[in-house]
């Protein structure tokens, strides 16, 4: 009798890569997706969006990094990556939305557009686009799914986080803002085929966050 006709054989369950569905958008959940389109932003901001339309309402309305809020509420920041999977913009525009807008004003789009390409692109173009966002020290304010109490009792809905701590998170996160991200082929297996190269560490380089960040650990302002 062979190993696959034994009685305790088990065939290994199969990975689904929803990367190659037809439509992007079921890349998020079905629950997160229904309220996403049941949601008030969506109808007056995003459902008549195209490519260009949606620039304007990022730039507006996402001030923050979040999936849904503990009411399960879906935030701008979820319901822009949902029409973004939605539209299926092209590589080069793709490309655009990273490289050609302003750098420091719409830093909530880099983040948008990184999570795109964490969700819809291959292995070997994630670590290779991904890559000069560990240099990128850019704050971001990231809403908490439930709130953080100081020693006085004062709740935090806000945490402070920076551009190249979000491309770490996508890359070694299983689920980030609710979403259960697509399986990445390890860097190594990669760089041993010389597909892509070995990771810059720019630590070394002498490249680190200002020291005055410190402070703003316990960021709560609804400011940038």
């Amino acid at each position: 009798m062979t190993e696959t006709n034994s009685p305790h054989y088990k065939k290994q369950a199969s990975y689904h890569d929803k990367r190659y569905t037809q439509n992007k958008g079921n890349l998020i959940e079905p629950i997160i997706r229904h309220r996403i389109q049941d949601s008030i932003f969506y109808k007056q901001h995003l459902y008549l969006t195209n490519e260009a339309t949606l620039l304007p309402v990022i730039t507006n309305h996402v001030h923050y990094i979040s999936g849904t809020d503990s009411s399960n509420r879906p935030s701008p920041f979820i319901s822009c990556l949902f029409r973004m999977l939605e539209l299926e913009p092209s590589k080069e525009i793709i490309d655009t939305y990273l490289t050609q807008l302003n750098f420091n004003e719409f830093k909530y789009l880099t983040a948008l557009t990184l999570i795109y390409i964490r969700l819809v692109y291959k292995s070997e173009d994630i670590y290779r686009l991904f890559d000069p966002y560990f240099k990128d020290f850019r704050k971001l304010r990231v809403r908490l799914k439930n709130p953080m109490f100081d020693s006085m009792q004062i709740p935090k809905h806000y945490k402070i986080s920076y551009i190249d701590e979000w491309v770490d998170e996508l890359l070694t996160n299983d689920r980030v803002i609710d979403l259960i991200l697509p399986r990445l082929v390890p860097r190594i297996s990669l760089v041993e085929k010389g597909i892509i190269p070995p990771r810059e560490y720019y630590i070394e380089q002498g490249e680190t966050k200002n020291e005055d960040d410190d402070d703003d650990d316990d960021y709560e302002s609804d400011s940038d």
